[in-house]
């Protein structure tokens, strides 16, 4: 369960990072009163878009997404029977379950994830296809924003940090707690989450 109630209250009105081990690392701070406020993180963080969220991934360690799970008072680690590589499962639950395979294929050039791309993009060449980038910022823009935000969350795990071929002239700039609230309230936020925590790099 997320943070609710007298709790959420109490962290937006202090704006102070709880938890185990003392302060929070910034993202996860973000996040934390995120959950406890939207406009608090706002004017705590201004001009934090959730692009620099996804990309300071890199920078936590497994101490710190285990922070991140009591925080959310979830086992982000929680283990699924016979699967060996978690992040790959679940990457190809979220493509499947927000319907963004138009947007990622699995082209086989290597194992697990690792052989996931972005569609529009010729990786022989290294070049970008304009009919297929074209047709994948239309079906970008045609997504609700939650499926927006997942997609542009893959794609900068994919490229770890930011991103100018895919997410160019397509909506992108979200502060990182106005997607958190669009997440949370589609029911996408812990999907994200997960995707967020056992990330492993790409």
């Amino acid at each position: 369960m997320f943070l609710k109630g007298t709790l959420r209250e109490e962290q937006a009105a202090n704006s102070q990072p709880t938890g185990p081990g003392g302060d929070l690392p910034e993202p996860l701070e973000v996040i934390q009163l995120s959950l406890a406020s939207v406009e608090a993180a706002r004017e705590r963080f201004p001009g934090y878009r959730l692009t620099r969220l996804v990309a300071a991934r890199l920078e936590l360690d497994e101490a710190d997404i285990a922070r991140l799970s009591g925080i959310l008072d979830v086992d982000l680690f929680r283990s699924i029977p016979d699967v060996k590589r978690p992040f790959d499962f679940h990457l190809r639950n979220v493509i499947a379950r927000y319907d963004l395979g138009a947007l990622f294929r699995d082209d086989g050039h290597a194992p697990y994830h690792h052989s996931i791309r972005p569609t529009g993009y010729d990786f022989h060449r290294d070049e970008v296809i304009p009919v297929g980038m074209e047709q994948w910022r239309a079906d970008y823009r045609h997504m609700p924003d939650e499926r927006q935000i997942m997609a542009a969350s893959i794609v900068w795990l994919y490229r770890a940090g930011k991103d100018n071929v895919w997410l160019r002239r397509v909506p992108c700039t979200w502060h990182a707690a106005d997607a958190i609230a669009c997440l949370i309230a589609a029911g996408a936020f812990e999907d994200w989450t997960r995707l967020y925590a056992l990330y492993p790099g790409w």
